[in-house]
């Protein structure tokens, strides 16, 4: 029976693996991935209970998505609203992704964890060689508010990507705190440290601010969950790494140095309300604007699901003319994109979830992605794109499982284990 549910396990974790590697190589992949774990979770229904918080937030994933298949009623864009549905099916289907999540052995999560940090240290290191064979276009790009580019499989999005990569580094810090668990093996403790590091690295030399962001929040979410458990010597190495770290990419950095540089003279822009175009962050500020405009005309229903795009793009004719049209986007805040598309109380909803799942003490890991998620959605459409829909998902119902797993179960200890 034992051998049973390993192997069961073990094919859960090579889906995953699958999943993961699709965020960057094939959305098709993805696609797979996510229909597998779907299955394997109908497949596992009976067999598995819920938690009073794993219920909450069920319910609360199926009443999110049921606002917004409602809003499809009075969307006059029927093929968009049907387009936008399916690619929100993940949320719908984060009962059976918990499912199947949680029957994974206790012994192989930390390869859930690897798993996830190898899929995106490979784009990240081709990525990050691209730059530096063209760096100076590249570092002259950064200063006009130009992404770098994520030049693996079909091309994820650069903000996508960034925060999937933090995600990865705070799963594995996680892990590395809970040393009783991974200490019995040397391999898988290295391993986690090397790609902790190098994808710490990576994310700071591709410079993605709102992955940055996310990665700080998350930090900071399990240092302070975990303060009074730590001795003081990793206390003090903690906080100076944390202080020191984004000082010293500054100055080793090029493409850091210009992303903060610019950001600078992005925030001046939006402090002082200069022409707007061509600066990341001052035309978000100008799209909060313009869809706040569109969330007061239709607070309670919004314009529709597959209406909104076009309602977005015509406010701006009427908010801020002065914004170029090939400018004209979507406001980058996912709650804000919410409420314009199924109204405020979808939103309060997506938010209620978020800030519930934030002040979970028993699930550390929970606590820390679903702030990172947070914060990340304040300057991103998260459940907009295939890949950080499907992530938004994945990464919440796993963090979720881990709750009922040996590894959360585990006091974390002060001292590094011996190798």
């Amino acid at each position: 029976m034992e051998t049973k549910k390993d192997q069961f396990s073990g094919l859960i974790v090579l889906v995953c693996i699958g999943l993961f590697f699709g965020f960057t190589l094939s959305p098709a992949l993805m696609s797979i991935g996510l229909i597998g774990l779907a299955c394997i979770g109908i497949f596992s229904i009976k067999h598995t209970e819920f938690s009073s918080t794993e219920r909450l937030i069920s319910i609360g994933m199926a009443l999110f998505y049921l606002l917004m298949a409602v809003s499809y009623f009075y969307s006059s864009n029927s093929d968009e609203a049907q387009r936008k549905l399916i690619l929100k099916l993940p949320i719908l289907i984060f009962p059976l992704l918990l499912i199947s999540l949680k029957n994974i052995q206790s012994k192989h999560l930390v390869w859930i964890i690897i798993g996830l940090s190898f899929a995106v240290y490979l784009p990240g290191v081709v990525s990050v060689y691209n730059y530096w064979s063209n760096k100076v276009l590249f570092d002259q790009l950064i200063l006009e508010s130009k992404p770098l580019p994520i030049e693996f499989g079909y091309g994820i999005y650069h903000i996508q990507f960034s925060i999937l990569l933090s995600v990865s580094i705070i799963l594995n810090a996680f892990a590395l705190l809970y040393q009783e668990y991974v200490s019995s093996n040397v391999f898988q403790k290295r391993l986690l440290l090397f790609l902790a590091i190098t994808n710490t690295l990576i994310l700071h030399i591709l410079s993605a601010r709102t992955g940055l962001l996310a990665f700080y929040v998350g930090a900071l979410t399990l240092l302070i969950a975990q303060f009074r458990h730590l001795s003081l010597k990793i206390k003090s190495a903690t906080i100076v790494l944390l202080i020191t770290l984004p000082v010293l990419m500054y100055y080793s950095s090029a493409s850091f140095k210009n992303r903060m540089l610019n950001s600078v003279e992005d925030f001046k822009v939006a402090w002082t309300g200069k022409d707007a175009n061509d600066y990341s962050f001052a035309m978000r500020v100008q799209a909060w604007k313009n869809a706040s405009q569109l969330i007061k005309a239709h607070p309670l229903t919004g314009v529709g699901i597959g209406d909104a795009d076009q309602a977005l793009f015509e406010q701006f004719k009427i908010s801020n003319p002065s914004i170029l049209p090939q400018n004209r986007k979507n406001p980058h805040l996912q709650l804000l994109e919410t409420a314009v598309q199924s109204g405020i109380i979808s939103s309060l909803l997506l938010l209620g979830m978020f800030l519930y799942m934030g002040i979970q003490k028993p699930n550390i890991v929970l606590r820390a992605t679903s702030n990172m998620l947070l914060i990340a959605s304040c300057f991103e459409s998260l459940l907009e794109r295939q890949s950080s829909v499907i992530g938004f998902a994945f990464v919440l119902a796993f963090a979720m499982s881990i709750v009922s797993g040996s590894l959360a179960a585990q006091a974390p200890v002060s001292k590094p284990a011996s190798s």
